[in-house]
């Protein structure tokens, strides 16, 4: 079968390979299996929602149960920090969907709450302002080019996930 990469698949392909070397050198090997299953995660998220249009909810108990799992290998995120993390993405979307229907996908916040509860309030905050960027250029180059209209929509999960990896990526060296 030859297939095509997608601009998403390549972004986090390579910023994966950096983002392993910087591991290697500066985290555990119990840390780096965390950061690596999370980054797996990520990239097989926005895959899904870039193919299927959706995010399946077993993203975000895969999310809460490394997040669980991984308290005793990353004591600078105390459990107050990824409670708050948590919400403090998938809280606002809600909010925003309350506001105006279908403005984010049930996936889309169920997943932050998952990266929230990994990451940390400070590194998911970080990541959604990536996403958000990445997002608003997406859109704004589909308008400009003609690709899309001002009522068109695009899954917004690949760039949530492209922009919790470029956070992980840049918040996780050894302090």
């Amino acid at each position: 079968m030859n297939r095509k990469l997608t601009d998403y698949e390549l972004f986090m392909i390579v910023l994966g390979i950096f983002a392993f070397g910087r591991w290697m050198r500066e985290r555990s090997a119990m840390e780096i299996l965390f950061l690596c299953g999370f980054y797996l995660l990520l990239f097989a998220a926005g895959r899904m929602d870039q193919r299927e249009g959706r995010i399946p909810d077993r993203y975000l108990w895969l999310a809460l149960l490394l997040g669980l799992l991984s308290l005793p290998f990353f004591p600078e995120i105390p459990l107050f920090a990824r409670i708050v993390g948590g919400l403090s993405v998938s809280v606002p979307l809600f909010g925003c969907c309350l506001i105006r229907r279908g403005a984010f996908g049930g996936g889309d916040i169920k997943l932050m709450a998952g990266c929230g509860f990994f990451l940390g309030t400070e590194t998911v905050l970080c990541g959604f302002a990536w996403a958000v960027f990445a997002g608003a250029a997406f859109g704004i180059g589909g308008l400009l080019t003609g690709r899309a209209g001002r009522k068109d929509r695009f899954p917004f999960g690949p760039f949530l996930c492209a922009g919790m990896a470029l956070a992980l990526a840049q918040r996780f060296p050894r302090m």
